[in-house]
């Protein structure tokens, strides 16, 4: 039986059009946050709505959602465009991959990854320098840490705390501070101690209180013993 030539040609153009097909690049035209689809503007034609790819779907969820105006990556399944998947992004010169390393040197772009979000704030770990950064810019920034349970911090060396405004711990239980040497605890203003009881002990020698102006003692009862 001859092939018909029409029917061939047919065939061969309609391969032809799915392998063409098959990946595309193009950009977020629309996002459904809803529904977790995009449609994607490739050339001068505009896709249905398609999921985009994410690292875990299924009991354990991630979630960061594209962009309009993001450019990415598609990829139909034979070349049928109605069950594309957008696999991820691309960096646009000009757009976007100047910002996100301007501050690393070309050399050194290799050993840091990192996320940058559009407020500036950023997410950071440079293997060279074995540092992890959290930087949230911004008047309103907050970070929060929530355990339903244990807080558990390690340092194998120094511990630095800085706040340039006020500090407050709150404790529903007791709270104790053991150091295996010395604790200093200074007050460039006034520095106040107070409770039910208030116990002072020097377990290895001599107790001292010294004030440049006048010291006090209240109670209604004062002893001295030797």
């Amino acid at each position: 039986m001859q092939a018909n030539p029409l029917q061939s040609n047919l065939a061969q153009a309609d391969m032809q059009s799915r392998l063409a097909k098959l990946i595309s690049l193009g950009t977020v035209n629309e996002v459904d946050y809803e529904k977790a689809k995009v449609r994607v503007k490739i050339g001068d034609w505009l896709t249905t709505w398609l999921p985009w790819l994410t690292n875990q779907a299924f009991n354990d969820l991630t979630w960061q959602a594209p962009e309009v105006g993001e450019q990415v990556v598609v990829l139909a399944p034979c070349g049928d465009l109605a069950q594309g998947v957008v696999l991820g992004s691309l960096y646009q010169n000009g757009h976007n991959l100047e910002s996100v390393a301007s501050d690393v040197g070309k050399d050194e772009r290799v050993n840091v990854q990192r996320t940058k979000y559009q407020d500036g704030s950023m997410v950071e770990y440079d293997r060279k320098k074995h540092q992890y950064l959290i930087d949230v810019k911004q008047d309103s920034a907050v970070i929060k840490l929530k355990s339903a349970k244990d807080i558990i911090l390690e340092c194998d060396n120094d511990l630095n705390i800085t706040v340039k405004n006020n500090a407050t711990v709150n404790v529903t239980g007791n709270a104790t501070v053991n150091a295996d040497k010395n604790i200093a605890v200074t007050a460039a203003d006034n520095l106040s101690l107070k409770g039910k009881t208030l116990a002072l002990e020097a377990t290895g020698g001599d107790l001292t209180v010294k004030s440049s102006a006048t010291l006090k003692l209240n109670g209604s009862k004062i002893s001295a013993q030797e």
